[in-house]
């Protein structure tokens, strides 16, 4: 009995309830929710920017009829989390202990523990390394259709890549731009050759072997200097290019806690947004559940009650 109560008495006291990895739309509503609950939350916000933050115009958001910047979007999430008393720091996790009631989460800075964790790391895109790619991101250039191919109705705009996503972004764009490209770098499209008709169909313009050089404009995109299998240079009039790249998980560090993911990355959860460890959940696009922002946001809040209700019931 003396040597059980040694121990007991030996087991380190989490800091808080809940650690939320990540302040994007996800986290921040997580947070929002867990501290609302009562729950001691901690918000660890990565060095990198959320991707909401570079979003120019967010159309589809509800409760917005005239659209809201992304950038404002997050500052009103994180006003509320910190109103109902989440406390956020900065800090890229550096390690993870997620194995057993108290969790540690390990930054440069400190190290904190939780008995809840809640994953919403998002992801990153893969670059196309295309010249002007980052400085005109967010004002014509995008790694998201269905966020942000809205805000080029009636224009004329490209979609570079061959893959499947490539070919589903430039069918969605059909009903939207005046006029649609589909660049190939490669020349082939590793797609079922019937779903590339169905674009062409549409009247997209299939561009074969098209090399993009360098993405043009001042203050937003103004074209494409591309380069055609026979070697010719021309500029290739365009207001936007979606640049159909794979999107990454940011979950390698915690993946080497144990968390289970899929052959892409992305975070398996059940749908209360449970991981394969009790106590551990993911939101957002870390899980990649949709890639949008009502998405995430439902997530963070499905993730913060199922977190509540594990609390409550180890206690």
């Amino acid at each position: 009995m003396a040597n059980l109560m040694v121990l007991v008495l030996g087991l380190p006291k989490a800091q808080y309830d809940v650690i939320v990895i990540g302040a994007g739309a996800a986290g921040l509503t997580a947070a929002m929710y867990a501290a609302s609950l009562k729950l001691k939350t901690l918000v660890l916000e990565g060095r990198n920017p959320s991707r909401l933050q570079l979003a120019p115009t967010i159309n589809n958001y509800p409760g917005f009829p005239e659209g809201i910047s992304g950038a404002e979007l997050l500052r009103r999430f994180r006003e509320q989390a910190l109103k109902f008393g989440a406390e956020i720091r900065k800090g890229d996790v550096v390690a993870a202990n997620l194995i057993g009631r108290v969790k540690t989460i390990t930054t440069h800075e400190a190290s904190f523990t939780a008995e809840a964790v809640i994953i919403a790391t998002g992801i990153q895109h893969a670059k196309a390394g295309i010249p002007g790619e980052d400085r005109l991101l967010g004002v014509g250039v995008s790694y998201c259709v269905l966020c942000d191919g809205p805000l080029f109705r009636g224009r004329k705009v490209a979609v570079v890549g061959d893959e499947l996503e490539a070919v589903r972004d430039a069918l969605t764009m059909s009903s939207i731009a005046s006029q649609t490209y589909l660049a190939s770098p490669t020349g082939s499209f590793n797609v079922d050759p019937q779903r590339l008709k169905e674009v062409e169909d549409r009247g997209v313009k299939v561009l074969r072997g098209l090399r993009v050089q360098a993405i043009e404009g001042l203050t937003m995109v103004e074209g494409l200097t591309v380069v055609d299998p026979g070697g010719n240079k021309y500029k290739l009039e365009v207001e936007a290019v979606f640049i159909a790249s794979p999107k990454v998980p940011l979950t390698k560090i915690l993946a080497k806690s144990g968390l289970q993911t899929d052959d892409k990355g992305c975070i398996k959860v059940d749908s209360r947004m449970r991981t394969n460890i009790e106590g551990v959940y993911a939101a957002g696009d870390c899980t990649c559940g949709g890639f949008q922002v009502s998405v995430s946001v439902g997530e963070g809040a499905k993730a913060a009650l199922a977190a509540f209700a594990y609390l409550k019931a180890i206690k």
